[in-house]
């Protein structure tokens, strides 16, 4: 798994590019809704939806490597569309790692 391309694409609104480096049946959180997306498709339906209104940027911070997959330590800042900070903060993101695709990505809070 490529993690510096995978966040590259993201940051950049590239939503092929994410969508490249997922697992056809990706399992990915919907921070509106608290709920969760299925599929590669669906991941990047909101992905685009997401980057009308918001921009994105995450930079790892640090890399693990965890049982089946990456912890990453993202800096995370999001912009809306006049480019307003609405959020610069740190998490993690839990990467579940398949045949070297992202499976799932669950978010939470980074170690201290």
């Amino acid at each position: 798994m490529n993690h510096v391309r995978l966040y590259a694409a993201w940051s950049a609104g590239d939503v092929d590019g994410v969508a490249a480096l997922l697992h056809p049946e990706v399992d990915w959180p919907e921070p509106w809704s608290g709920g969760r997306l299925h599929g590669r498709a669906a991941v990047a339906g909101h992905l685009s939806t997401q980057r009308a209104t918001l921009s994105v940027t995450l930079v790892p911070v640090r890399v693990r490597p965890r049982d089946g997959g990456l912890a990453v330590t993202v800096h995370q800042v999001v912009r809306d569309a006049d480019g307003d900070v609405l959020s610069d903060t740190t998490v993690l993101h839990e990467l579940t790692v398949v045949d070297g695709l992202v499976a799932r990505l669950d978010v939470g809070e980074p170690p201290p």
